[in-house]
């Protein structure tokens, strides 16, 4: 086994930063290497791989693992990750090898090669290490799940938390009053705009980041934020993928962090009054931290508030923003959303019950975002590494490969989606929830899949915990949305020359703050309203 050199690591680094202004570079070391001749291999692992030597296994497919494809391969992912995926897996197959922030990493994609990672070879192998920028990992902190063992006590305390406060039924009711209410506080002001100039574009991507800082905020710390504060916590997720700790970048996001550490930790300690009514904003959050065990460090309080903040503001924004975009781009009837709002209302339900909002009663709704995440996910998950080399759907993964599962590659796969570029919600609406003939022959097919067919982020261990809470904020957006307005259209800023959305993919994909949107108000005389 070849292994990948300190020295050569360094002198890497070193090239690196004299072209890069001080590029972060980390020169663990690293196994590389491909036989000769070896261009591809199936994805289908045969009965008896897990007792089989890995050694005689061959690597993944690559296009060169060399200097040049090292930073080639990283500046083509950054700068458009979906296209980079796309023309790998097209070449070399859903698993292949290239250079992810300037390291070889072996690309994961489809549903085989993903079912066995997570059911495997994660905890058999313990690929359990992550391998990201040194500025995301010092940013992340030590508290953040992203930058945690799988195997570490403290990473399944915060997962078991996730649980309780992020997917729960307990958690999704109470955070959907929230939600409702400031969605309808959003939609009800955009229509005022909208009807005083309906000609002045929506910027709706700022818009919605703004919107989702906020709801999470008074969710996870019972207060909104001031403007200095929505900048602090833009500042940091912009820092995350700082290419240098030396960059103004990184130093603004660091000091976004050190001033919202003390400002959440001020705002819990406000709640552990144990005689505050239960419904004061931020309460029921607070009391699943209060006592809990292992959570009485207040540096780990108050850096897990922002992270939940972090983490729900940017993929809810990113999914509200998609959805609505897409389902424009797309010409989705908009009326079947309006039928399903007013099936709710007719069961004599208000929008501020919880129960108005599940998503088995708004299924060509969820169908919507479902489609969003499917073609246009928020991201890959995070690479990790083991220490000792393992066999993976018939290739040979050395001793210290970060391995990062890509969900850009099993989401597009036309043997689990029929059509696959095509948007289509119906494939997540059970044929019994439709009524009469539907036209879509693979209605209901996506939700028959199983397990590593659909994953909008991380999967397994580090799945990502607030798609349920995603998913339900968005279902109440794209329905409010739905109702106030007849339609909406790009304005033609944020789109590319072909008329796409110009996203921005790093960290997180969303359509960028200049990307502008006109909506139209439904005939007051004949129009309702939520």
């Amino acid at each position: 086994m070849k292994v990948y050199s300190l020295a050569r690591g360094q002198a890497l680094a070193a090239l690196l930063a004299s072209i890069g202004g001080g590029l972060s570079f980390s020169s663990t070391p690293r196994a590389f290497g491909r036989p000769k001749g070896i261009a591809s291999h199936s994805t289908t692992a045969k009965a008896n791989e897990e007792e089989m030597d890995a050694s005689s296994l061959p690597l993944p497919p690559s296009l060169g693992m060399n200097l040049y494809r090292n930073v080639r391969d990283t500046l083509s992912y950054l700068s458009d990750s979906d296209r980079f995926v796309a023309d790998r897996s097209g070449r070399l197959g859903p698993i292949f090898m290239g250079h992810l922030f300037f390291k070889p990493t072996v690309f994961c994609g489809g549903q085989e090669a993903v079912k066995e990672f997570i059911t495997s070879a994660e905890a058999k192998a313990s690929v359990t290490h992550p391998d990201l920028p040194e500025s995301f990992m010092d940013l992340h902190t030590k508290w953040g799940a992203l930058n945690m063992d799988i195997s570490e006590p403290m990473f399944k305390e915060l997962r078991a938390l996730f649980g309780d406060t992020l997917s729960s039924r307990e958690a999704l009711d109470r955070y959907s009053i929230v939600a409702e209410k400031e969605i309808q506080t959003y939609v009800d002001e955009l229509t005022v705009r909208v009807r005083a100039d309906p000609e002045q574009p929506t910027y709706l991507a700022a818009e919605l980041k703004s919107l989702c800082l906020q709801m999470f905020a008074k969710i996870f710390s019972g207060r909104g934020l001031t403007n200095e504060q929505e900048q602090q916590f833009i500042d940091y997720n912009a820092a995350l993928l700082s290419l240098s700790k030396n960059s103004n970048q990184y130093r603004k996001g660091v000091a976004a962090l050190e001033d919202l550490r003390v400002e959440m930790l001020r705002r819990f300690r406000s709640l552990d009054d144990p005689n505050l009514p239960a419904d004061t904003p931020g309460k029921w959050y607070h009391d699943q931290i209060f006592g809990r065990p292992n959570f009485d460090d207040e540096e780990r309080i108050s850096t897990e508030i922002i992270l939940f903040i972090w983490g729900a503001y940017v993929e809810c924004a990113s999914l509200m923003a998609d959805a609505l975009a897409l389902a424009h781009k797309n010409d989705i009837d908009l009326g079947r959303i309006r039928e399903e709002h007013a099936a709710r209302r007719a069961s004599g339900l208000s929008p501020s019950d919880p129960a108005f909002w599940k998503a088995e009663e708004l299924a060509y709704t969820n169908g919507i975002l479902r489609e969003s995440l499917r073609l246009y996910p928020p991201g890959a998950g995070v690479p990790r590494f083991g220490y000792e080399e393992f066999a993976l759907a018939g290739y040979r993964i050395p001793a210290g490969m970060p391995v990062m599962l890509e969900p850009r590659v099993g989401n597009r796969d036309p043997d689990l989606y029929a059509d696959p570029e095509n948007f289509e919600p119906l494939r997540w609406v059970p044929p019994e929830a439709a009524e009469g003939e539907s036209g879509c022959p693979f209605q209901g097919t996506a939700l028959r899949q199983g397990l590593g067919s659909w994953f909008p982020g991380g999967h397994g261990a580090h799945q990502c915990p607030g798609v349920p809470l995603a998913e339900m904020v968005g279902r109440i957006f794209l329905t409010k949305m739905s109702v106030a307005f007849d339609s909406w259209t790009f304005n033609g800023e944020g789109l590319t020359k072909n008329g796409d959305i110009k996203y921005v993919k790093i960290p997180v994909r969303i359509p960028p703050d200049n990307f502008g949107m006109l909506f139209k108000l439904k005939d007051e005389s004949t129009g309702t309203s939520l």
